[in-house]
């Protein structure tokens, strides 16, 4: 299944710069992606882009960036399911 069909904000792989500030952050959203896709039946390959990219695209906008792990991780549940 493609994704990015269904993901509009998706941008292309080979361009893609990390979301993370730092590698504190990093970690922390790594645990998230792994129950991810241990909730889904995903692998993490096809669950972090997914991930990485909705949290670029709504870190871009947040003034308050302490929910986002809890909005991204609704976000990719819902297009994974």
């Amino acid at each position: 299944m493609d994704l990015r069909k269904q993901h509009p904000v998706m941008p292309n792989p080979a361009i893609h710069a990390s979301p993370y500030s730092n590698p504190e952050e990093k970690t922390q959203h790594e645990r998230i992606i792994g129950m991810l896709a241990n909730e889904t039946s995903r692998s993490v390959a096809e669950v972090e882009p997914l991930y990485e990219d909705i949290l670029a695209h709504l870190k871009d906008r947040a003034s308050v960036q302490d929910y986002l792990p809890i909005l991204v991780s609704r976000r990719v549940k819902a297009l994974l399911s």
